[in-house]
């Protein structure tokens, strides 16, 4: 692969429209799985797992390129919301 088609697939652009493809993909399979769009082949929570994690890794990138601490941050919505639905 040449050194420029390397250096654009690490752009936040890049990693943006690959996150976006996932998120596409999670969507188009949660639809067929709760039979709002059912297709000829069936989809499965398997392949929901493989997109969800695609998804997951274009976080984990994105966040390292921006140095963000996802572990940190998530636990603090996850007690923004605990603090929100307790009250």
């Amino acid at each position: 692969m040449p050194d420029s088609v390397k250096d654009k697939e690490g752009t936040p652009g890049a990693m943006i429209n690959d996150l976006r493809e996932e998120t596409g993909k999670v969507a188009d399979l949660v639809k067929e799985l709760e039979s709002v769009e059912p297709s000829e082949k069936p989809k499965t929570k398997d392949m929901l797992a493989t997109e969800l994690s695609n998804v997951l890794y274009d976080v984990f990138v994105l966040a390292e390129h921006y140095g963000v601490n996802l572990e940190e941050s998530f636990l603090e919505t996850v007690n923004n919301y605990i603090l929100k639905f307790v009250q």
